[in-house]
């Protein structure tokens, strides 16, 4: 009871602050946020992720939006009941985990610290005052594998059925992260064997979890899988992998410090089992944890951060409790409220993201979507800036990338951003022909959410570094029209994109109409649908719907 009540204190009040503000607050990478929900719309509508669509994630991080869409309506708010459903399922995994492992304050600590990482606003690795919801699959990821590795290496005070509630959790938790990420998954499974090594729980019940291995591994082979195996063999061929070891080495020395700690712990964990005094469960677990946390991180957008790296808090913190080492004395006590240091800072920064979010949200210092299904989406004020200083100029999108190259993270800020997409349909609503299917030579295609159409089938979700670059039969064949960005969130894919497709492009797109920030081609009026509606009464139409499209 009091690990439930400490515990749902937090994660309750967190909840709050992300779902009470009128608006969802995006400071960076806003695009990212908009990927997410693009997702969730073509999923929404029916489509089938990695064959309507394409993309290496899994597609429950879109699913939890396409929830929200349910139970809130269209709109960027979706998200965050998505963020809120997911942070609640942990809450019930980590409550059913810890409470035979941990003491009571301990217990609601760890809980506590995935729940919050889980709907932290920023990346991890990122500031805590980014605010930019960006990759939130790592966040869930980092949670569920958290809660996985605490099962498989902290043995659990005996309990009838607790044996069956821990793999019923696990195999949760491993089916979460197949759909999530495959390298979560496929971290999670790397642990069972290694585990059953050194666990004696795992032992004592080893049919029940050789059962579900072969369950995990039956998922991850089946029929029904294969549309996503191929979207995760064709990144790889592209160049998505990151499988350059400098890279990896010289994110590891800029980061030296923040990783001491954790070396100097399994070196302390070698040494008390060498003395008898932990078991050798404790070095293993310890060293298996850091390696597993170094390669998913070698595959994620951040250079820095393990999260999981905490549970080794919490495996140290059980042996010392249950040892009361001789050497310790009374001193046990105040070495184990100690090692409680790293949860507690990690659920700080959480706190503290979270706590901003809140206050940046619930003020009126940003600029807010009045208009089509991305309404209440917010983002910074800023002054005029570089888009409305080429606004009107001759048509030529390298001139703003040409005047950011001494600035920023990101070609666009999230405002300028947002006021290009605005652009967009508003050009969309007057420029002649029908624009119902819409593909975007850009990172991320939001005009089908935004306007309450059906996306064009074939397309990547995401288009970026390292993406494959689509067949254009696959990516075309679906759409009436191409909107061209003049000011790109990725250059390099924009121009990669229009030297590749010009050929298809200037055959089946001839028409051509172009504004401050866009340029649009459009296919020929086919003869079925020369007495269609106009186009501007329908996007009229589509701008503020929140309903599926027909």
């Amino acid at each position: 009871m009091w690990m439930l009540v400490l515990a749902a204190i937090p994660v309750a009040v967190a909840g709050w602050a992300v779902l009470s503000p009128p608006v969802v607050l995006s400071r960076e990478m806003t695009w990212d946020l908009l990927f997410n929900l693009a997702g969730a719309w073509h999923l929404h509508l029916g489509q089938i992720a990695h064959v309507d669509f394409h993309d290496p994630v899994g597609e429950l991080n879109f699913l939890l939006t396409d929830i929200g869409f349910d139970l809130v309506g269209v709109g960027p708010h979706a998200f965050l009941v998505g963020a809120v459903v997911m942070a609640a399922a942990l809450f019930v995994a980590a409550a059913s985990t810890a409470w035979r492992r941990l003491p009571a304050l301990p217990a609601a600590i760890f809980i506590a610290f995935v729940c919050l990482l889980s709907l932290m606003p920023a990346n991890v690795g990122d500031n805590p005052n980014a605010y930019s919801f960006a990759m939130s699959y790592n966040r869930y990821g980092w949670s569920c594998v958290s809660i996985l590795f605490l099962i498989l290496f902290q043995p659990p005070q005996p309990r009838r059925w607790g044996d069956a509630l821990d793999i019923v959790v696990a195999a949760a938790l491993l089916a979460a992260m197949f759909y999530l990420k495959m390298t979560y998954f496929l971290m999670g499974i790397a642990a069972l064997p290694v585990a059953a090594l050194v666990s004696p729980h795992l032992r004592k019940a080893r049919y029940g979890w050789m059962i579900l291995a072969i369950a995990a591994v039956a998922l991850a082979i089946s029929p029904f899988n294969r549309a996503y195996w191929s979207d995760l063999v064709a990144a790889a061929d592209a160049g998505q992998a990151r499988d350059v070891l400098a890279d990896h080495i010289n994110n590891f020395l800029a980061h030296a410090g923040e990783y001491a700690p954790y070396l100097a712990g399994f070196a302390v964990a070698l040494w008390m089992w060498r003395r008898g005094d932990a078991p050798l469960r404790l070095p293993v677990a310890t060293g298996f944890i850091l390696a597993a946390g170094a390669a998913l991180l070698s595959q994620n957008a951040q250079t820095h951060n393990l999260p999981v790296a905490v549970v080794i808090a919490f495996l140290f913190y059980a042996v010392l409790r249950e040892r009361r080492l001789k050497l310790l004395h009374g001193g046990s006590v105040g070495l184990l409220a100690a090692l409680l240091v790293f949860p507690v800072l990690s659920i700080g920064a959480s706190t503290a993201s979270l706590t901003g979010y809140h206050l940046k949200a619930m003020h009126h210092t940003t600029a807010t979507v009045e208009s089509t299904n991305l309404r209440g989406l917010a983002v910074p004020k800023e002054t005029p800036g570089l888009l409305a200083a080429f606004a009107g100029t001759q048509s030529d999108y390298h001139l703003l990338n040409r005047a950011r190259a001494i600035a920023p993270r990101y070609e666009l800020s999230p405002s300028e951003y947002v006021e290009t997409l605005l652009n967009a349909v508003d050009f969309l609503r007057k420029a002649p022909g029908r624009h119902d299917r819409i593909v975007v030579l850009d990172q991320v295609n939001p005009f089908p959410f935004m306007l309450g159409l059906a996306p064009p089938r074939g397309g990547n979700l995401w288009s970026g570094p390292g993406a494959p670059v689509p067949d254009p039969e696959q990516l075309f064949s679906d759409a009436d029209s191409v909107l061209i960005p003049k000011f790109s969130t990725f250059s390099p894919w924009t121009q990669q994109a229009l030297a590749t497709y010009r050929p298809y492009l200037d055959l089946h797109f001839p028409q051509k109409a172009e504004s401050d920030s866009w340029i649009l081609l459009s296919r020929p009026p086919r003869a079925e649908t020369d007495t269609a509606p106009s186009p501007s009464s329908d996007l009229r139409s589509n701008a503020n719907v929140s309903t599926r499209a027909p």
